[in-house]
């Protein structure tokens, strides 16, 4: 992982031995040729990203905090987590890249450079962690689910907002704090940081590799129990919905639980897929040191991986119970329509 500032002409490059480290001197001036063509274009699709970003993910923060249904939830406390995370994320990493592009030189000093290269590995992977977190919660819900009716304790939507902040402290903070190695090139006005060897490594290990395995894995096991065949009275119940006949909870809330599952699975399956080159060209990387690829290349799947954080909130509003509060808070404050929920409408994500 490394974050780099531009860079036109740097004295010190070509005063440097070229034969003991060629592969950063190469990086560093390709760095530098990269910026004079794309930093504008680059520029403008990180304003774009960041105003997405805000706008998206500070809605559906308001509208998970303003509905008392959702806000009471254990699970939907973790959709504004999510969403707080990548809030977080274009204000404070994405804006920064406005600032990486459009300007010469970082002058905003080596303490906001390493924040800034941290953050931007911590909130994706509190984000990761978010998501595990639900995976891990649906899999008990639905292999055994007399057990999590029973052991719901206090204090549960406060303990699910801080475990994946407490676990990026613990993975996070000590890998890129301790395994921080300043570029062989002596640059003041730039901010290009790395990992020592054995950081380089274990960093998309622990912070991707191993978690996605496990997030699989959980989506495999929770899909087998979630997704059986529908039982008779299931099925009986779903068509007596449409007949206008009341809702039980093995019809309606077995519909919307696999509903709700779909939306937890697309939103695990796009960030798999939109982080992963950047995490195995990072493994690359790391494993082969004599491997450069093109800056083009690492741009372009740095930015795939930063896209994430504004578009995978839009997918939130596939749940039924997320898209109906927004529905419901927009009618509420801009149309001044007062509507109340029916009592007959569960409000716990993906569960009855």
């Amino acid at each position: 992982k490394m974050n780099n500032n531009s860079l036109y002409e740097h004295n010190s490059i070509y005063m440097y031995d070229y034969a003991a480290n060629s592969n950063w001197t190469s990086f560093i001036l390709e760095i530098g040729k990269a910026h004079e063509v794309h930093s504008q274009p680059i520029a403008v699709y990180a304003i774009i990203l960041t105003c997405l970003s805000t706008i998206v993910n500070s809605i559906l923060c308001y509208v998970t905090l303003v509905t008392r249904e959702l806000r009471r939830q254990p699970l939907y406390a973790c959709v504004f987590n999510f969403c707080f995370m990548n809030l977080l994320m274009g204000l404070f990493v994405t804006s920064l890249v406005v600032y990486h592009e459009l300007s010469p030189t970082w002058k905003l000093g080596l303490f906001v450079c390493r924040a800034w290269v941290i953050l931007d590995v911590f909130l994706p992977f509190t984000s990761f962690m978010t998501l595990m977190l639900m995976s891990i919660d649906r899999f008990f819900y639905a292999r055994f689910h007399s057990f999590y009716q029973s052991a719901k304790f206090r204090f549960q939507r406060e303990i699910y907002l801080l475990i994946p902040w407490i676990i990026g402290m613990v993975v996070v903070i000590p890998l890129w704090v301790g395994g921080f190695q300043q570029s062989p090139i002596e640059m003041t006005d730039m901010c290009v940081f790395g990992l020592v060897d054995e950081a380089s490594v274990a960093s998309p290990i622990l912070v991707f590799f191993l978690p996605a395995f496990f997030l699989i894995l959980v989506m495999i096991i929770t899909h087998f129990f979630s997704f059986r065949k529908i039982t008779r009275a299931s099925a009986r119940s779903i068509s007596s919905r449409s007949a206008g006949t009341p809702r039980d909870q093995y019809g309606y809330y077995a519909y919307e639980n696999n509903f709700s599952a779909v939306t937890l699975y697309l939103i695990n399956v796009t960030f798999l897929i939109m982080w992963s080159p950047y995490h195995m060209m990072s493994l690359l990387l790391a494993m082969c040191l004599h491997c450069m690829p093109p800056y083009s290349l690492i741009v372009g799947f740095t930015y795939m991986g930063t896209t994430a954080s504004s578009i995978i909130s839009f997918l939130w509003l596939t749940d039924y119970h997320v898209r109906y509060s927004l529905k419901h808070v927009i009618c509420d404050r801009f149309k001044k329509v007062k509507h109340t929920p029916s009592n007959n409408v569960s409000l716990t994500l993906l569960e009855a």
